[in-house]
């Protein structure tokens, strides 16, 4: 007997050809992999790390060309000093000044913020006086809503509804992976006074008394300790209006000693703004079933938008999110009011993942059928089994890494899909062209495997090696599309390394 090969295959196929080892390895393979595909987050998109933020100043009273020339100008010119911004936007308007930056791809989202605020805040003597505290807000693209859910009656108006509504936006925030939540659309409740000029001029209170009452009318404040049978009492203040009867009620003069209301030269409204900001309608479809209830007529509407936290489970998050406003809906909205999820980014991304598996499932039966016709069913096993075992180790590495499910992941996967299997079909049949050549007395079953493996792992590696450089260049690729990309460049090199060595 010739002397077995020691090339880098020989030496994977004779460590575990007939090691009992091979078993543990499949076992543990798969429950890792199955608790990845159950936990490893889902979303519709890659996370993409492009810190940005907004600056807003504002100058009252400055007409948009000042605001450019005392507010815009010097805050870029502070911004432009910062290392890592890419790029800014501004805007100038009436007594407000906007400038919009946004940092280089990849850089970390908190250290940038750090630096915008201590630059903006060191250079606040270049802005000129009268000029407002910037005002600078994060801009992120986790605040896109992954959940949104309409809520529309013919019943209630807006006005309701957006109650409702913020009445259930209050409760969502507790859900561990809810980030931002808004309510969009509706009108919000206000105290409205609407001053009477005639009964002004009547009691003859000035208009800057009024206003002057109003501003300091409502607050509240600690004025001391009171200590009273041994005990100390905290003493406030507690003056912020409730209803509309306690601004109705505020002295704003008097006459002939008698106190003058402001009821008495006003009318107070506690309700919606008699003209909307915005307008915010729904309506079923004709594939609705409630379309014939409805009659295909425009609803009054809000929307809960709710986004999710930095890699949380987009699936999970939806999951919790309405079954919340399921039993919100069941404990306090009328029956009149209309719940309808317009969108979920769970449900999506869900699907996706299952229609991989689904694809999976198709892919592994060809594969199977075809071997089965060639080489035999025992083979065709073999070649079959490798599939899941890579895609389930690919799913464990994005797993551990921290990368999502999402449509350019489960892209990769499927990409190599098709070029997972060569290594395993051209092993396998080597092996059984070997297997049928061989005469009685040549070597064993396990020295002819090893052979076999041996004979083509040196082309089989070369191969894959060359795919596998081809796609982890991908992480070469800066900003960014080397952000969106960047599953490609780890899932398919994983995949084929992974394939090479269950071959």
């Amino acid at each position: 007997m010739n002397e077995l090969p020691r090339n880098l295959a020989g030496r994977l196929a004779e460590m575990f050809v007939s090691s009992k080892l091979t078993v543990l390895i499949i076992i543990s393979v798969v429950v890792f992999g199955a608790i990845a595909v159950v936990f490893t987050p889902r979303e519709e998109n890659p996370q993409i790390n492009i810190p940005s933020a907004q600056i807003t100043v504002q100058l009252p009273g400055a007409s948009s060309l000042e605001v450019e020339s005392l507010i815009v100008t010097p805050l870029e010119g502070i911004v432009s000093e910062i290392t890592g911004v890419d790029h800014t936007q501004a805007m100038a308007m009436n007594s407000v000044g906007v400038v919009v930056v946004q940092f280089k791809a990849g850089q970390n989202k908190e250290a940038s913020l750090i630096r915008l605020y201590d630059r903006i805040f060191s250079n606040l003597d270049r802005m000129p006086s009268g000029a407002g505290t910037p005002l600078i807000r994060a801009i992120d693209a986790d605040d896109i809503a992954a959940v949104t859910v309409t809520l529309s009656s013919t019943v209630y108006d807006d006005y309701a509804l957006k109650r409702m509504a913020d009445r259930i936006a209050e409760r969502l925030h507790s859900l561990p992976s809810v980030s931002v939540v808004s309510v969009e659309g509706g009108r919000d409740r206000e105290i409205r006074v609407d001053l009477d000029p005639d009964r002004l001029a009547a009691y003859g209170v000035p208009l800057s008394r009024v206003r002057d009452t109003l501003t300091g009318s409502n607050f509240g404040t600690p004025v001391g300790n009171s200590v009273r049978a041994g005990t100390v009492h905290m003493v406030t203040v507690k003056g912020f209006f409730q209803d509309a009867d306690d601004v109705r009620n505020l002295i704003v003069g008097q006459n002939e000693g008698r106190p003058i209301y402001l009821g008495d030269v006003a009318d107070v409204v506690d309700g919606p703004p008699i003209e909307p900001a915005q307008l915010s309608r729904f309506s079923f479809g004709a594939a609705d079933p409630r379309f014939s209830e409805f009659g295909g007529q425009d609803l009054a509407a809000v929307t809960l938008a709710v986004s999710k936290k930095a890699g949380a489970n987009s699936v999970f998050m939806a999951e919790d999110v309405i079954a919340r406003i399921e039993r919100m809906q069941a404990e306090f909205l009328p029956r009149e009011v209309q719940l309808v999820v317009t969108r979920n980014d769970g449900e999506t991304a869900n699907a996706a993942v299952n229609l991989l598996i689904e694809h999976l499932g198709i892919a592994i039966a060809t594969v199977l059928l075809i071997l089965v016709l060639f080489l035999g069913w025992r083979e065709a096993l073999i070649v079959a089994l490798s599939v899941p075992l890579v895609l389930l180790v690919t799913v464990g590495a994005d797993f551990v890494a921290g990368i999502t499910i999402n449509r350019v992941s489960l892209f990769a996967l499927i990409l190599s899909l098709g070029l997972l299997v060569d290594d395993a079909i051209v092993v396998i049949e080597n092996i059984h062209r070997h297997y049928a050549n061989s005469r009685k007395g040549d070597d064993s079953k396990r020295d002819t495997t090893i052979r076999a493996s041996a004979e083509v792992g040196g082309a089989a590696n070369l191969a894959t090696a060359t795919v596998v450089v081809v796609f982890a260049s991908l992480v070469l690729v800066s900003g960014m599309p080397g952000q969106y990309f960047f599953p490609v460049a780890v899932n398919v090199p994983i995949a084929m390394t992974a394939s090479l060595f269950f071959a």
